[in-house]
């Protein structure tokens, strides 16, 4: 009986280790390129930020991107309020805003950002 007790107690603790693996974000910051970033956009495993004007904005955007203003907005107060533990994918029209972004996010806590280097002017 306490083998059996033991056997299911390494089983429930093995289990609950892999469970917490596959759920963690590994932590990353940093630039990529187009190619990566278009890799990880096709993961849908990312929630993608636009730190662009609204102008910027309305002009053109990534699809399913999401406006966090750099310029003019509470970007700040805007990313302090979402979820720390999620992948995230960031671009600016020439990766400056991004970087500047990317920076702050790490600074916020966020355990995994991925900055468009160029932006998406050299988008291809």
């Amino acid at each position: 009986m306490k083998t059996l007790l033991s056997l299911l107690f390494v089983f429930v603790f093995v289990s609950s280790q892999v469970l917490l693996a596959q759920n963690s974000v590994v932590e990353r910051h940093e630039s990529v390129g187009d190619i990566e970033f278009k890799e990880a956009l096709k993961t849908e495993e990312y929630i993608l930020l636009d730190v662009r004007t609204v102008e910027e904005y309305l002009l053109n955007n990534l699809e399913r991107s999401k406006l966090v203003e750099f310029n003019g907005g509470n970007m700040d107060g805007t990313l302090s309020s979402m979820p720390k533990g999620h992948k995230y994918l960031v671009y600016s029209n020439e990766g400056v805003r991004s970087k500047v972004a990317l920076k702050r996010m790490k600074e916020l806590g966020f355990s995994h950002v991925l900055e468009l280097d160029k932006g998406i002017k050299e988008w291809k």
